[in-house]
């Protein structure tokens, strides 16, 4: 039985994976169409055509619904960092690679991108494990880059990887952020390209960890 077809029922008696998976694709066409800023459980309901409580029934909150649909999103990130590390036989040259990878990724996927950044707020809450066991997958693959180029005596060896990571991830974010609520100013006042500004941003970042 396909997704698509599991749209179409409207039963109170769907098993409860595939009723899961109903409201997570509703999610996902309600970001996709509305954004993050404008995602509300009420917009899902209406997509699905059921009652609010069986949203609830599933998960507890709104940010449970944004944290499992997040999972998709992540392990689709974390095939771009893996690709650009395979396509790059230097270490420091595959880290610049991941950094712009992310910038890649939120070209393709604006809305899981800004996702992200709704997530980030403080108030942001989840146990989803799914969201969680992707979000430490991905943090590892990261890291472990980090390491493999202390290793080879690449970065300076003082640098701790793990807050490497998560400074590269905030920094990433912000500047990311920075640029799609500016672009205009860049693109048509400044004369800036977003690639070549995010090119020198990878660019700095790497030479400021090199040993």
């Amino acid at each position: 039985m396909t997704i698509s077809h599991l749209m179409g029922i409207k039963t109170k008696h769907l098993p409860k994976l595939h009723r899961e998976q109903q409201i997570i694709d509703a999610a996902d066409h309600v970001l996709t169409n509305a954004g993050a800023q404008n995602f509300t459980i009420d917009k899902v309901v209406a997509h699905l055509g059921v009652a609010k409580g069986t949203i609830y029934k599933y998960y507890k909150s709104k940010d449970d619904v944004l944290a499992e649909m997040s999972v998709k999103a992540l392990k689709i990130l974390l095939d771009y960092f893996k690709a650009a590390v395979e396509k790059e036989n230097e270490p420091l040259e595959a880290l610049q690679a991941l950094i712009l990878a992310f910038y890649k990724y939120y070209l393709k996927y604006p809305k899981y991108f800004e996702l992200f950044i709704y997530m980030e707020r403080p108030d942001f809450h989840s146990n989803i494990q799914g969201y969680l066991s992707i979000s430490l997958e991905l943090k590892k693959y990261f890291t472990e880059h980090l390491i493999r180029c202390q290793s080879a005596g690449l970065i300076k060896k003082d640098l701790d990887p793990s807050y490497c990571t998560y400074m590269i991830w905030g920094s990433c974010m912000g500047l990311m952020n920075f640029i799609e609520a500016k672009k205009v100013f860049i693109e048509e006042i400044e004369k800036l390209q977003r690639e070549e500004l995010l090119k020198l941003y990878s660019e700095i970042l790497v030479a400021g960890m090199k040993s």
